[in-house]
Order: structure tokens, then C-alpha cells, then sequence
């Protein structure tokens, strides 16, 4: 709108100036008019009008030799530059080509203008377009890598949470179908207590998912195990830290036990102790890692054969889980077969290793969950 009403003012001027000619004062006001719908369309529609006011203003800058065309002509190739590479380029090209135009002999100024051809069409509209079509182009990746990492964050959470506790809501189903039901009242209330439970962790999940969606953009994103890890110095060991993370871990594998053992499993979970305290996405990964290898065992597994899960820490304070059952049979296809390849992913990503071995019916899994990437 500036530079229109530049052009007005200006066009103004020169017409009442030079009203002798009217036959060059209406072809003038032809361009002006060209450049006028350029500019006002080019607010709605950058990529197609930018080109008439480009043209026109060129045109006119030729044959009258006035600033704002010239003004108009630079703004406009960098816009078109801004929106994309090529256009940007020919229009440059357009641009340049006013160097070997030739100048209306009567015209005053003449020098004043050649200078700021010379100054400012050798490709700076061209220069600055790009740069700012590859901050757009930046910002843009940015915006759709953190999109990414959001909905595979909230894919991992809706599988480690919802998805799980409706399996184990269908097992139990399951194995009390099988067995029958129990022999006193109190058994049969609590099995519906438990039923009940798992239904309202999976209840309370859901919320917190729904919440998540509708008031992230509002909250600072928390870091997450498939983040960028922090490549601080791991802080002094503190005892009440190893403590808590230790009562946390153990607390987690008792829940999941029970979760089994309610199921009809039987096995072995060995905790190693902690030599000092675990980074926190460390710890979300350990934990996270952990539900969703009992949850596994839980869809996947034989009840009648033993299972082991064992975690340990070694020298270097990497964290080593093992876990070893065996395939049942009838496999019910609980899952979609995604849990773990999302969590192999996260921890070779951060410099861990994750083999899967199976021997027949034997399953075998070896993880290395580095200290630091």
C-alpha cells in the first residue's frame, strides 16, 4: 500500500508535469494502473500478481525513468525470490536486463538513476529473497520435525499406557473365562476390583492423552526418551537419589509381577543396584522400557514356562536388561508388533544396542542402554 501510494503521488507529479504528451500520460497511466492491481492483488495472491507489478513497473521505470517503479521492481523480485528459487531468479534476470535498456534522452536525473541501477539490481533482491525463503524453509522443517517427534512421543505413550492396560483388561477376561469362577465371594469381588482398576488406569491415561493434546502448544514441551539427550556431565552421586530411583524401579517390577502372576505366569526379576543416580530421560526410558517388556511377556508369552527379566549396571554405568520366556502357542495378537521397535530405535539412536534373539519357541532379549549418548 506504501509503495502504491508512492506511485500515485509520484505519477501525479510527472503527468502534471509533462501534460503536453498526452498520449505518453495515457500509456503511462496504463503501467501505473498494471502495477496498482499488481501490488493490491499481490497481497492475496503473491505468486501470480507480483509479476504484473514486476513487468509494468519495469516498463515504466524504462520509459520515464521515475524511482518508484525502480523501488517496486527490487521489492517485488525479492518477494518472488522470498516465495520461490526460480521465480526469483528470472525475475533477477528481468531485473538486470534494465542495465541494457535504453534511456529517454530528454529525461533528467538520468545519472542519479543509472547509479542506483548499478547499486542495487546487481542480484541483492535476488540475495535477500533466498535468504529469507531458506529461514522460511528452516523454520518450516523445524515446525514439522517437532510435529514428528510429537506424534511419535504420543504414539509411545498411547502404546505404553492405554493399549497396554486394555490388553491386560482382555487377559484377565481371558483367564478367568478359562478357569471359571472362583470358589468364594471374596476372590470373585476381588478380581472385579482389580478388573476395575486396570479399566480406570486406562480411564485416567486417556485423560491425561486428551489433556496433552488440548494444552500442548500452551506448555513448555517436556523432555522425552526419544528427545535429544542432555549432554551435561552427570551430576555428583547422591544416595537419597539412587534411594528414591531404586524404590521407584522395584516398585515398578512388583506391580508388573503381580500383574502376571494374577495372569498365571511364574518367573524370576532381578534388580541390580544402582551406583549412582540415572539421568531422567534415562530413568523415563528405563521405566518405560521396562512396562512394556512385562506387558510383552503378558500378550506373548506361555504362562505354563517360567520367564526372567534381570537388570544390572555395570562399571560404566550403562544399564543392561535381559529378559528370556517362551512364545505360547496360540499367540493372541494382543499388540500391533510396534513397542519395541519404537524403543530399539530410541536407544541405538542414543549409542545402546537391542538384540532380539528366538530359538524356536525360546525368546531372547538383550538391551545396553548407555549412561550418556
Amino acid at each position: 500500500m506504501l509503495l502504491a501510494a508512492a506511485l500515485i503521488a509520484e505519477y501525479m507529479a510527472r503527468a502534471t508535469a509533462d501534460a503536453s504528451s498526452t498520449v505518453s500520460v495515457q500509456q503511462h497511466l496504463v503501467l501505473v494502473l498494471a502495477i496498482l492491481v499488481g501490488l493490491i492483488g499481490g497481497m492475496f495472491r503473491p505468486r501470480w500478481f507480483l509479476w504484473a507489478a514486476l513487468v509494468a513497473g519495469e516498463i515504466l521505470l524504462v520509459e520515464t525513468l521515475m524511482i518508484t517503479p525502480l523501488v517496486i521492481s527490487i521489492v517485488c523480485t525479492g518477494f518472488l525470490a522470498y516465495l520461490n528459487t526460480w521465480s526469483g531468479a528470472i525475475a533477477t534476470g528481468l531485473l538486470l536486463m534494465l542495465l541494457f535498456a535504453p534511456a529517454a534522452p530528454s529525461s533528467s536525473g538520468r545519472l542519479m538513476v543509472a547509479t542506483l541501477q548499478r547499486i542495487t539490481l546487481y542480484c541483492f533482491p535476488l540475495l535477500t529473497g533466498l535468504l529469507l525463503h531458506m529461514m522460511r524453509q528452516r523454520d518450516h522443517d523445524s515446525y514439522l520435525l517437532r510435529r514428528q517427534q510429537e506424534r511419535e512421543d504420543m504414539a509411545r505413550n498411547l502404546h505404553d499406557t492405554i493399549s497396554n492396560d486394555l490388553a491386560y483388561l482382555i487377559l484377565r477376561i481371558d483367564h478367568a473365562e478359562t478357569n471359571g469362577m472362583p470358589n468364594s465371594e471374596h476372590e470373585y469381588r476381588q478380581q472385579l476390583r482389580e478388573l476395575r482398576d486396570a479399566a480406570d488406569r486406562a480411564m485416567t491415561h486417556t485423560h491425561a492423552v486428551i489433556d496433552s493434546l488440548e494444552t500442548r502448544p500452551a506448555r513448555q514441551p517436556q523432555p522425552e526418551p526419544s528427545e535429544a539427550q542432555d549432554r551435561t556431565p552427570t551430576p555428583i552421586p547422591d544416595n537419597h537419589s539412587v534411594t528414591v530411583q531404586q524404590g521407584e524401579l522395584q516398585s515398578l517390577i512388583d506391580d508388573k509381577e503381580a500383574r502376571l502372576e494374577s495372569l498365571g505366569f511364574a518367573g524370576d526379576s532381578l534388580l541390580g543396584e544402582l551406583r549412582r543416580p540415572l539421568p531422567p530421560d534415562r530413568m523415563r526410558l528405563i521405566t518405560g522400557l521396562l512396562a512394556e517388556l512385562y506387558a510383552n511377556i503378558a500378550k506373548h508369552a506361555d504362562p505354563a514356562e517360567w520367564y526372567a527379566v534381570s537388570i544390572s549396571v555395570d562399571m560404566n554405568d550403562d544399564v543392561h536388561i535381559s529378559v528370556s520366556d517362551t512364545i505360547a502357542e496360540h499367540d493372541g495378537k494382543l499388540g500391533l508388533g510396534s513397542g519395541l521397535d519404537r524403543y530399539r530405535t530410541i536407544i541405538e539412536t542414543a549409542g545402546g544396542s537391542f538384540a532380539i534373539r528366538t530359538e524356536q519357541r525360546h525368546w531372547q532379549l538383550d538391551v545396553c542402554i548407555p549412561s550418556r549418548p
